[in-house]
């Protein structure tokens, strides 16, 4: 099993650096197809998290050799790169304190220490995203999905006990003020069941309770994802009509959306500590980590 997993790899590593997509779209004319919008980007270094101190910085890196893909760590400076995990692995999201990593890999989600010792698996039902480690240490919020195309989020204890439903077709969870809260996106698709946009929600953990904080939708924001909850704005990715990804910011309630980057960008995080959004700038070419300010100024690359 784990031979022909590296070797579908090697296949997909192949074109992992230019990723072709193609979309379709109908005209009420049949005959007269649309064009087709082709945008080619590069990732290479990609889904990266800060560690609380903001001192370090864990992401997924792909590679046409597995040995050499996996799941690294690397000083906010540049310096000290290392790989703590090989093989095709994504989502990383350090602990409260940095000495652990948890992750997903083969559709599940493990938890690991920094030094590389001590892997424990966390998940073991349907495929399972996003981790992402509350600052009070006691919850791990992640995205699930059991046959079906659609996600849940839930949250579960750090051993991967008491996993608990929080909202069903939702998805990319991130805490808010500790771990007192979820924001996440929830995918809006017309009646032909194409998504047009994502809602994003506050889930209030003690009430049980949720509400509405903005509605993204229109041709800059069909497609959402990686809220990362920056005081008083939300940073986010949105891909445009024609597949095109960037870096946003808006307001908590959603209003003064700015775009950040203005090559393609995917992925940000942001570091209350340092104020600095670290991102995968996603232009062909590319597809490296890069450091930019809250507004977007002062970009400088990260990973070579």
């Amino acid at each position: 099993m784990k031979e022909k997993f590296s070797i579908l790899n090697k296949i997909s590593f192949l074109t992992i650096f230019t990723y072709t997509f193609l979309f379709l779209s109908c005209s009420e004319n049949a005959e007269t197809p649309s064009p087709v919008p082709i945008v080619e980007f590069t990732q290479i270094d990609f889904e990266p998290s800060w560690s609380e101190s903001a001192e370090m910085i864990t992401y997924a890196h792909s590679n046409i050799d597995p040995d050499f893909t996996g799941i690294y760590i690397i000083n906010s400076n540049g310096t000290g790169k290392q790989q703590i995990i090989s093989d095709f692995a994504r989502c990383p999201d350090f602990s409260p304190g940095g000495d652990r990593i948890a992750f997903t890999q083969f559709e599940n989600i493990y938890k690991i220490k920094t030094n590389g010792d001590s892997i424990v698996q966390l998940t073991s039902a349907g495929k399972n995203y996003f981790p992402k480690w509350s600052a009070d240490n006691a919850l791990i919020a992640f995205s699930n999905s059991i046959n079906s195309d659609e996600y849940d989020i839930w949250t579960m204890n750090t051993d991967g006990s008491q996993k608990t439903l929080i909202d069903s077709n939702a998805n990319y969870p991130d805490w808010v003020n500790g771990s007192s809260s979820l924001i996440y996106f929830k995918p809006m698709k017309n009646s032909g069941g194409s998504q047009t946009g994502d809602t994003l929600v506050q889930y209030f953990l003690s009430s049980n309770t949720k509400q509405v904080m903005a509605i993204l939708t229109g041709d800059e924001h069909k497609i959402n994802m990686y809220p990362s909850f920056a005081g008083d704005k939300i940073i986010f990715c949105s891909f445009d009509i024609e597949s095109t990804a960037y870096v946003y910011s808006m307001d908590s309630d959603g209003s003064n959306i700015t775009k950040l980057t203005t090559t393609q960008s995917y992925s940000p995080d942001y570091s209350p500590v340092n104020e600095k959004i670290v991102y995968t700038n996603r232009d062909k070419g590319n597809g490296r980590l890069w450091i930019m300010d809250k507004n977007g100024s002062e970009k400088t690359q990260l990973t070579e």
